[in-house]
């Protein structure tokens, strides 16, 4: 299909600002999307996406998505602990970590879906461009996408011999390497392989252990080959990465050594919160180093031929990995608050779509099968003392058991021992899941006339899931060889103490293992209308629906003598998002600009999030269901002010309710209600930034500077507590503001380089989060954005 001149202009300036950090000043490239799973200009897809290329990726710094938080306006990245991310786009995010469920943005590279945990947030390897395309995507990508899709697309091999390294050294210890060699073998094959590696020690000192935390440390590669057939094309790469660090740091916030004994009530009042300080002055003091890693590896291969006037394409991938987290949860030091948690995974999928494309009179169609088998396995620990299960005791009304019997028997002769005496109290809850899907779609493009155009898609999807649960007994054999020892001199039994009380109520259902499954369908529709106004404006109206497979609570087992039959498995049913846009795409010529705008509402059924509170006496992971709406505008725009500066910049406005949120307590009684309240997501969010070149020492040099800012969250019942928290020594939930900074020398050939970046110019540090396990029972921490990074960056290629 032939592309008007005029129309490559028009769609090379849009795309130039939805790419809008590092393009060269001569020169604003068109930019070729497959977010429709066609090949077509950013500008002509009738839907918000925004793409970012590798020099944006380059202008920031960033290694993974994680680094572009707030450089796409409306999407979230949750990368505190890379084993356990989280995403969001237009507010619609979950805070599980759990195998059983999934999450509501897909994350695909290469087309191959990569789930929520172990492939999830991976390093950037050899990027040549990131979709980020908002609102329900089921229809062309599935399930799992019904707030959005993120889709990495990296380099083929070329047929010219190519090779480039670069070197990145900076504060903290920051030391990144990466090489890329692209060799043709013949007219018809060519390899790609690339390897990357980054590292630093961190920011911070754990005065309790010696060492820093908050620094990172990983390898990853990948080798790539194509073989041409005439027009038939077949890919085959494989990657790994391991990654392996400290654990995030914890800043307890309460120092006072009499709290929480002496001070908390079980509210979070203002006399209680009086005893703060501020996480940003206090020293870093987790008695629990912990550490984080990742094995991972993948093989794809993809395949595309003409057939019969057609296309065909097969992509068949395998992935596996292993992961572990273990971190300190308490925040401190205190051996009546330790608390450890380990989250560890493993797990192998292997996925195949096929996909039948054409083009025949007004019609543009495609057609697909997609098979998703994956079968994880998690083991979630939680590791404590017996002065910890005291201060849950007495927080929860009762009085401090082992102190008083440890103290006791000190007070009786039994050398050694004493009320501050204390063991350790392990427990572990196993368990797997099983998950196959199937689905087959078709989506296809009318052209009414050379100007307007009608898309009809459509997918079914079959989820099925099967999960198993075992929580055995706790670990304390130190505890235990204690009590049957010197048990009986104050009249006790050892078998009387429970056997598990973090897991309590799983482990009376679940001592044995237990198995349930489940299955689901779901239709997802799009219809889309976009018109040409003329070759330079793009209007357009969508009305589409997303889906999220449903799961099981990892942490509520059913009952093994109950029949599954009976209403009480821990199930829950898929999440379904219906969206609809209406946006127009602009771009300007005579002034060298783009605008472009979408207004969007969309209503969330039976979102589920996994929350830390207390339904009984000792706080337990729990599923809440909710639903919510929103609606909002995405505004995005562009400015080439002269050959040698380009102004950019964009904001989303969203305003997101609660319409169903209620919390139970034991007894099934309403013990929260947020309906009609905020969900938290921030009114406004925003990013703008310049471009400025100019030709010196020979060569030619570039400023970028560009920064991203956010209002405050949205405060309702729930989060006012420590989420919206203001008191004399810290602010949560305030607005945010980030600045970067590239400043860069590249030869006239640009065959060499050199680069200063500076990421947080202006040193701008906030609390991301303030609770954690244990702030149930006064033991809250908060996680902190690191400080200023400064690195010099040097590259060279052929």
């Amino acid at each position: 299909m032939s592309i008007p001149a005029r129309t490559v202009i028009s769609a090379s300036l849009a795309a130039a600002f939805l790419a809008p950090t590092a393009w060269a000043a001569d020169e604003i490239p068109s930019v070729v999307v497959t977010a429709q799973s066609r090949k077509q200009f950013v500008q002509d897809v009738p839907m918000t996406i925004q793409v970012l290329t590798a020099k944006d990726i380059d202008a920031i710094g960033a290694k993974d998505l994680g680094d572009l938080n707030g450089y796409i306006p409306g999407l979230v990245v949750d990368a505190v602990e890379p084993t356990q991310p989280g995403f969001g786009i237009r507010g619609v995010q979950t805070g599980d970590f759990g195998i059983a469920t999934d999450s509501p943005v897909g994350i695909y590279v290469d087309g191959v879906y990569t789930g929520k945990t172990g492939g999830a947030l991976m390093n950037f390897i050899d990027i040549q461009r990131i979709e980020v395309i908002k609102g329900p995507q089921g229809t062309l990508f599935g399930r799992n996408s019904a707030a959005g899709a993120i889709a990495i697309t990296t380099n083929e091999p070329g047929k010219e011999v190519d090779a480039a390294g670069r070197i990145k050294l900076g504060k903290y210890g920051r030391a990144n390497a990466d090489v890329m060699i692209n060799l043709p073998i013949n007219d018809s094959f060519a390899a790609r392989l690339v390897a990357v590696r980054s590292g630093s020690e961190g920011w911070v000192d754990n005065t309790t252990t010696g060492k820093k935390s908050g620094g990172d440390k990983d390898w990853a590669t990948r080798l790539m080959l194509r073989k041409d057939f005439d027009a038939a094309k077949l890919v085959f790469a494989w990657e790994h990465e391991n990654m392996e660090q400290y654990g995030r740091p914890a800043f307890g916030v309460i120092k006072d050594p009499r709290l929480p004994l002496g001070g908390y009530t079980g509210v979070y009042d203002a006399a209680y919160t009086a005893n703060f300080v501020n996480p940003f002055t206090a020293p870093l003091q987790n008695d629990q180093q912990g550490t984080e890693g990742r094995m991972f590896d993948g093989a794809t291969l993809r395949f595309e031929t003409p057939l019969a006037g057609m296309v065909f394409n097969s992509t068949t991938a395998y992935r596996r990995f292993t992961t572990h987290n273990i971190t300190d949860n308490d925040g401190g030091n205190r051996p009546d608050l330790y608390l450890t948690t380990q989250d560890a995974k493993r797990a192998h999928s292997f996925q195949q779509e096929f996909k039948l494309s054409g083009k025949s009179g007004q019609l543009d169609w495609i057609a697909g099968l997609s098979f998703y088998h994956n079968n994880e396995h998690q083991d979630a620990g939680a590791f404590v003392t017996t002065g910890t299960l005291d201060t849950l005791s007495q927080f929860a009304g009762g009085q401090p058991n082992f102190a008083m019997l440890f103290g006791g028997l000190g007070a009786a002769g039994l050398p050694g021992v004493g009320p501050d005496t204390v063991f350790s109290w392990d427990e572990t809850h196993y368990s797997d899941v099983r998950t196959k899907s199937a689905s087959i779609y078709g989506d296809t493009i009318w052209h009414l006339s050379p100007s307007t155009n009608v898309t009809a898609g459509l997918r079914y999807t079959q989820d099925k899931k099967q999960m198993t649960w075992f929580v055995p007994g706790r670990v304390s054999p130190q505890l235990d060889n204690f009590l049957n020892s010197y048990g009986p001199l104050a009249g006790l039994d050892a078998s009387a103490f429970p056997s598990n009380v973090i897991f309590s109520t799983a482990a009376q259902l679940a001592a044995s293992p237990v198995t349930r499954e489940k299955d689901w369908t779901d239709w997802s529709p799009r219809l889309v209308l976009d018109h040409k106004l003329n070759p330079d404006t793009l209007l357009f109206t969508s009305l589409s629906r997303g889906y999220q497979a449903g799961g099981f609570n990892i942490f509520t087992p059913p009952n093994p003598a109950a029949p599954a039959a009976a209403g009480k498995d821990p199930s829950f049913e898929p999440e379904k998002m219906t969206n609809f846009e209406a946006g127009v795409k602009l771009a300007l010529p005579a002034l060298r600009a783009t605008v472009n705008a979408s207004l969007f509402a969309y209503k969330f059924k039976n979102l589920q999030d996994i929350q830390l509170y207390s339904v009984g006496t000792v706080p337990t992971y729990n599923v809440v269901s909710s639903d919510q709406k929103a609606h909002g505008l995405d505004l995005d725009g562009r400015i080439r002010i002269s050959p040698r500066v380009t102004v950019f910049g964009g904001m989303e406005y969203i305003d997101q309710t609660y319409t169903r949120y209620q919390r139970l307590d034991a007894a099934g009684n309403v013990t929260l209600d947020l309906g009609g309240q905020p969900v938290g997501t921030p009114r406004l969010t925003a990013m703008a930034g310049v471009n400025v070149n100019w030709e010196t020492l020979g060569g030619r040099s570039s400023l970028n500077f560009q920064g991203t800012h956010a209002t405050a969250q949205r405060c309702n019942n729930d989060t006012a507590k420590l989420q919206c928290l203001s008191t004399a020594q810290l602010k949560t939930g305030k607005a945010t503001s980030k600045f970067d900074l590239r400043l860069a020398w590249d030869s006239p050939s640009s065959r060499y380089g050199v680069a200063l970046l500076v990421n947080n110019v202006f040193d701008q540090r906030y609390i991301t989060n303030l609770g954690g396990q244990t702030e149930q029972y006064g033991g809250p921490y908060a996680y902190l954005t690191p400080p200023r990074m400064i690195a010099v960056e040097f590259r060279a290629s052929l």
